[in-house]
């Protein structure tokens, strides 16, 4: 007796013909009757009357369906645990990051991880803010790294890799360049120009200006390297994450803190519902090591 067999039968009995389940089956009826015939013999029961056009079952049959039935949906239960099991034991680990590798030296972490484990099988995908989530809802990610305001700590588990903070953007031209700090109401009169829309530092922009009861006069959304430039000939001002300035060196602006200070902690985080293997371990034990 085979499960291929007790799917046989039981495609039979929930279809009604032997055609019909060999149309399911993908399989030709002389097929599944020899089948079903071999597993009669074995079982030493008849299973179907033949002597009506429809799969009628016989009481042995009946009795035998409720059986097959419980067999199957072991077997699937059976199947489904291995593969958990082996999930677990992988060694292989996907991590999604924003594409931020390089002003947060993140590279090198990778590497570093690659070195002390070369048992692991490290992927890295760079996404952007919008997939990010969906993608790790979905186990299409093992891990990923984002900026700490991305996520919802009922359903996150993180891990601070590194700080970092917003901060005005200003053309050394403009009239506020000059000062240590800048709060709000100092720039709420101003042009700005901030991150594509799908971006959290864009959200975060926009739920700081509401908070601070400023109807932003927001002139064009854009990558980093072009907001950059923008407010390099004056066009406008923006709020960036400081550590950006580390990447694109541009003469002619001005960083200026925020008063108060708008944290923008990068962190390792793990879906709550996606199981520990060895893989995720590992990494978050490397992360807490170098981090502490």
């Amino acid at each position: 007796m085979t499960f291929e067999q007790l799917s046989y039968f039981i495609a039979i009995v929930e279809n009604d013909t032997f055609f019909d389940a060999a149309c399911e089956m993908n399989i030709s009826q002389s097929s599944l009757s020899k089948q079903i015939m071999k597993l009669e013999k074995e079982l030493d029961l008849t299973l179907f009357d033949r002597t009506t056009r429809s799969a009628t079952l016989t009481q042995a049959g009946e009795f035998f369906y409720n059986e097959a039935k419980q067999l199957i949906e072991h077997y699937k239960l059976t199947l489904e645990n291995i593969e958990n099991f082996k999930s677990l034991h992988e060694n292989k680990l996907h991590i999604a990051v924003l594409p931020i590798q390089t002003q947060y030296n993140l590279n090198a972490l990778f590497n570093s991880f690659r070195k002390e484990n070369p048992d692991i099988k490290l992927q890295i995908t760079e996404v952007e803010d919008d997939r990010l989530i969906e993608g790790i809802s979905k186990n299409e990610y093992d891990l990923i790294i984002a900026r700490e305001t991305m996520f919802d700590k009922s359903q996150f588990k993180t891990y601070q890799l590194t700080k970092d903070e917003l901060i005005a953007a200003i053309s050394s031209e403009h009239k506020l360049s000059q000062r240590d700090k800048l709060t709000f109401d100092d720039i709420k009169n101003e042009n700005f120009i901030l991150m594509n829309p799908y971006t959290s530092i864009y959200q975060l922009c926009i739920n700081k200006l509401k908070e601070n009861n400023i109807d932003a006069n927001i002139i064009r959304t854009a990558r980093t390297e072009s907001i950059i430039g923008s407010v390099a000939i004056n066009e406008g001002i923006s709020l960036l994450p400081k550590s950006n300035f580390e990447v694109f060196h541009q003469k002619n602006i001005n960083t200026i803190s925020l008063e108060p200070q708008i944290a923008l902690s990068v962190v390792l985080a793990k879906h709550k519902k996606t199981a520990s293997n060895i893989a995720i371990k590992e990494f978050i034990k490397f992360v807490d090591t170098i981090t502490n």
